[in-house]
C-alpha cells in the first residue's frame, strides 16, 4: 500500500536563513480495538474475546514495567521507554524529583521489523501540499460558495484539495465563516462536517 506525503519547507532553517524541505506524512486513522482483535483473531486461534484481555493485560504490564524504571519489550516488535525532562532548564536551585516532567514514550523498533517496513513501504505524493494559496476572505468565500451551490458539505479536507490550503489555513478559514455566520458546523469532532448557514 502507498502512503501518501507532503513536502514543506522550512524559509529560515535553524536561523541562518537556509531553506530546508522536510517530509510530512498523512497517516491515516488506526485501526479499532474491535477491527485489531478481528484481524488477530483470523491469524490464530485466540478467540476475541481472548485477545482483547491479552490487550489489557499488555497495558497493565507497560504501565507497571516503564513506571518501575524499566523499559518494556514485546518481542519482534521494539522497546518502549519513558523520555523525561525538566520543567525549568535554566533553574539554579537543587533539582528534584518535582523538577521532573514526563514528556512522553518512546518506541525502539527492533532491526528486523524496519527491515520488514522497509521491503513493504511505498510513498506517493499527496494531492494537496502544506503552503497554502493566500485569499481574500470575499475571494475564497466565493469559490466556497460556488462549491457549495454543487455539493452538500465541506470537510477540512475537502478544503485543502479543492482550495490549495494546508491544513492548518483550511481549519482557520473554516472557523471564521462559522464565526461570521456563513457556515454552520455539524457532524463529530473527528469528522466535522460544514454546511451552508441557513
Amino acid at each position: 500500500m502507498e502512503i501518501k506525503y507532503e513536502i514543506g519547507t522550512l524559509n529560515n532553517a535553524e536561523g541562518r536563513g537556509i531553506m530546508r524541505k522536510f517530509i510530512r506524512l498523512q497517516q491515516e486513522a488506526p485501526m479499532t480495538d474491535d477491527e485489531l482483535a478481528s484481524a488477530v483473531e483470523h491469524e490464530c486461534t485466540l478467540s476475541r474475546a481472548d485477545i482483547k484481555a491479552v490487550f489489557e493485560a499488555l497495558r497493565y504490564h507497560i504501565v507497571h514495567s516503564l513506571s518501575s524504571g524499566r523499559r518494556f519489550h514485546i518481542p519482534q516488535l521494539g522497546y518502549f521507554s519513558l523520555t523525561a525532562s525538566l520543567t525549568d532548564p535554566e533553574q539554579q536551585r537543587k533539582i528534584t524529583g518535582r523538577d521532573i516532567l514526563l514528556r512522553g514514550i518512546h518506541f525502539q523498533p527492533e532491526d528486523a521489523l524496519m527491515h520488514d517496513l522497509r521491503q513493504d513501504v511505498c510513498f506517493t505524493q499527496a494531492g494537496y501540499i502544506t503552503k497554502s494559496v493566500a485569499y481574500q476572505s470575499d475571494e475564497l468565500w466565493g469559490k466556497v460558495s460556488d462549491y457549495l451551490s454543487t455539493h452538500h458539505y465541506l470537510t477540512c479536507r475537502i478544503m485543502r484539495t479543492e482550495f490549495g490550503l494546508s491544513a492548518c489555513k483550511a481549519r482557520q478559514w473554516l472557523a471564521r465563516f462559522v464565526e461570521e455566520g456563513r457556515l454552520k458546523k455539524e457532524g463529530t469532532p473527528h469528522l466535522p462536517l460544514y454546511f451552508l448557514a441557513a
